[in-house]
């Protein structure tokens, strides 16, 4: 899928900032075009933006990645979404009767089919843009423990946040 025919549409100063800002993050950053485009299709599930879902699918079908590996990249989406909503409420009401076990399955994050480095860029990726503090700080501890570098993680954040910024423009000119 051609990145120029998504954004095709976007003519404004800031759609045309948001489309360079995605391809440098996207295209040009730290990230493996592959943890680049599995980055992109979770972020783009949990704010539910379908040409970005569709050009992430593409992209990673190009740098061949499995349909469990695709597949991991949605669900890694919903289960931050999950943890991201009740760690927050925690967080939130700092009350003690809260902090007992949460009691939520999460199988997917014992074992990721993407590795364990990639599945937690998703869930780091996805916390920032659902904005869990508690998440966001677990997320980068275990990247750093598994080798990822400042560099990308940094890249990462920049990728959550512009496409935080695109599902906007996709919803206007939709």
């Amino acid at each position: 899928m051609d990145i120029e025919k998504v954004f095709e549409k976007h003519e404004t100063i800031t759609q045309r900032d948001l489309k360079l800002n995605f391809k440098k993050f996207f295209l040009e950053s730290s990230l493996s075009p592959k943890d680049a485009g599995l980055i992109t299709l979770a972020c783009a599930e949990s704010v539910n933006c379908t040409p970005l879902k569709e050009l992430a699918a593409a992209h990673l079908k190009e740098n061949n990645a499995t349909d469990e590996e695709i597949s991991e990249a949605k669900d890694a989406a919903a289960i931050m979404g999950l943890n991201n909503m009740f760690y927050r409420f925690r967080h939130f009401t700092q009350k003690e009767a809260y902090q007992k076990p949460a009691g939520l399955r999460m199988n997917v994050l014992g074992r990721p089919v993407t590795g364990k480095a990639s599945f937690e860029m998703m869930a780091l990726a996805v916390s920032i843009i659902n904005g869990c503090e508690l998440c966001v700080k677990s997320h980068e501890q275990s990247l750093l423990s598994h080798n990822v570098t400042e560099d990308q993680i940094y890249d990462l954040a920049r990728l959550a946040s512009v496409i935080k910024g695109l599902e906007v423009t996709f919803r206007q000119t939709a």
